[in-house]
C-alpha cells in the first residue's frame, strides 16, 4: 500500500478540487437566493450537464493526488474542459456574469500553471522523484573515538560493561596505553571515559581489537555509563558471557552493540559495516571492490533482532580508504519483512536518524526528467523571449 503522504501543496490542491463542487453549489445558492435543500433547493435546478461538470472536480482531485503521468494529463484536460464549459455556459446564458466567468477561468489557469512548475511536474513523470513513496532510511551511529596526540580516530564498539569494553580500530595501540574514549549510542547518549588498553587481538576481522578497562571514572562518568547500559538492556541487546578476545570469566555483564553485517557476495561471506537502513534497502561500508547490479545476501543482527534478506547492489561510492554500497532488498518474504521491521525499530530506539534527501541529486534528476514532460514548452518559450 502506497503512503498517503504527499507534498503539502499537492494535498492542498487535491482537497480544494474535491471540495469545489460543494463550494460552487453553496456560492450559487447564495447568489441566486436559493435554499440548499427542500422543494425549491438549488439541487432541483441542476441539469445533467451541471452534474457532469461538477463530477469533473473530484476526478481532477484524484488525478492530482495520484501523482502519475496519466493523472497529470487528466487534470490538465479537466481544467481545460471546465474552462470551455464556462465560456459556452456564458454564451448560452446571458444571465451569467462575464466577470465571474473570467475570474473563475483565471483561477483555473493559475492552478494548472502551478502544475507546470518543474519541481511539481517532474514527480508526475518520474516515479523515482516521489520521495514520499520511498521508505525512510535511518542513519545509525554506534561508534567510539580515541584520542591520540590531540587527534581522534573512529573505531567500532563491540561490547561494553561497567568495567570496560572491547573496541575495533585501525590505529596501532600499545598494551598499557592510557587513552580517553568517547562512546556514543546514536542520539540517545554520549559519554567520555578514560581507559587502559589491557590486551590486543588480531583475528579474521579487518580491524585489530583491543580490550579496554575503564580507569578513574568520576561520578558523572559512572552515571553516564550506567545510563548507557540501562538503554542497551531495555532494548534487549544481548548480554555476553565472554567478548571477543576476552577472558572466560566476567566480573560485569557485557552488552554487544556493534552494528555489523555479514555480507554474502559471489559465494563468500564478508564483514561489513551498516551505515543506514530502511524497509527496502541499506547502505554498507566495506573495503571490498564490488560491481553494481550484482546479487548479494545481507545479514544483520542487533540485540535479539536480526534480518537476513537478499539484495542487489544499486550504487557505490569510493571513499579514501573504503567504499559505500547501496543495497536494495529483493523479493523479501513475509517473515523477512517482519524481521526488517523489528530490526528497524531497534535502530530507531538507538537514536537512528532519518537521513535527509540529497537535494543536489534530486535537482539533477528533476533536470533530467524535464525534457520528457510538457515543461519543455515553457523552456522553449523562455528561449524565444530571450532571442
Amino acid at each position: 500500500m502506497k503512503s498517503l503522504r504527499r507534498p503539502k501543496s499537492i494535498t492542498f490542491f487535491a482537497v480544494l478540487l474535491f471540495l469545489t463542487p460543494l463550494l460552487t453549489i453553496t456560492a450559487n445558492a447564495y447568489i441566486n437566493m436559493l435554499p440548499l435543500w427542500g422543494a425549491g433547493s438549488i439541487f432541483r435546478r441542476l441539469i445533467i450537464t451541471d452534474i457532469l461538470i461538477l463530477l469533473v472536480y473530484p476526478v481532477a482531485a484524484v488525478s492530482v493526488f495520484s501523482v502519475t503521468r496519466a493523472g497529470w494529463w487528466l487534470f490538465i484536460v479537466s481544467a481545460v474542459g471546465v474552462a470551455i464549459y464556462n465560456i459556452i455556459a456564458y454564451i448560452n446564458n446571458p444571465m451569467i456574469s462575464l466577470f465571474g466567468v473570467i475570474i473563475f477561468n483565471l483561477l483555473l489557469f493559475i492552478t494548472a500553471g502551478f502544475f507546470f512548475r518543474k519541481h511539481i511536474i517532474a514527480p508526475y513523470f518520474n516515479p523515482r522523484l516521489r520521495w514520499w513513496e520511498q521508505a525512510s532510511r535511518y542513519d545509525i551511529e554506534l561508534g567510539v573515538s580515541l584520542e591520540f596526540g590531540g587527534t581522534y580516530e573512529i573505531g567500532y564498539l563491540e561490547d561494553i560493561s561497567i568495567g570496560g569494553c572491547f573496541i575495533r580500530i585501525s590505529e596501532n595501540i600499545k598494551v598499557g596505553s592510557l587513552c580517553p574514549l568517547r562512546l556514543s549510542l546514536g542520539n540517545e547518549i554520549s559519554i567520555s571515559v578514560k581507559g587502559i588498553v589491557m590486551r590486543s587481538v588480531t583475528d579474521d576481522c579487518s580491524l585489530p581489537g583491543y580490550g579496554v578497562m575503564f580507569k578513574n571514572l568520576t561520578e558523572t562518568e559512572k552515571e553516564g555509563l550506567e545510563n548507557m547500559l540501562s538503554i542497551l538492556h531495555r532494548l534487549g541487546l544481548g548480554e555476553t558471557e565472554g567478548g571477543t578476545g576476552d577472558e572466560d570469566n566476567r566480573m560485569f555483564e557485557r552488552y554487544s552493540v556493534n552494528v555489523s553485517v555479514s555480507f554474502r557476495y559471489r559465494g563468500e561471506i564478508l564483514p561489513a559495516r551498516l551505515i543506514n537502513f530502511s524497509t527496502t534497502g541499506a547502505c554498507i561500508e566495506t573495503m571490498l571492490d564490488m560491481d553494481m547490479g550484482e546479487f548479494c545476501g545481507f545479514y544483520c543482527m542487533l540485540g535479539y533482532n536480526s534480518a537476513d534478506v537478499d539484495g542487489i547492489i544499486k550504487w557505490k561510492k569510493t571513499l579514501e580508504h573504503h567504499r559505500h554500497y547501496g543495497i536494495a532488498f529483493i523479493n523479501p518474504t513475509k517473515k523477512q519483512k517482519h524481521d526488517i521491521t523489528e530490526l528497524l525499530g531497534t535502530i530507531k530506539a538507538l537514536g537512528g536518524r532519518v537521513r535527509p534527501r540529497d537535494v543536489k541529486a534530486y535537482d539533477d534528476m528533476v533536470e533530467k526528467t524535464l525534457p520528457g514532460t510538457p515543461y519543455r514548452i515553457f523552456q522553449r518559450g523562455k528561449k524565444s523571449d530571450n532571442t
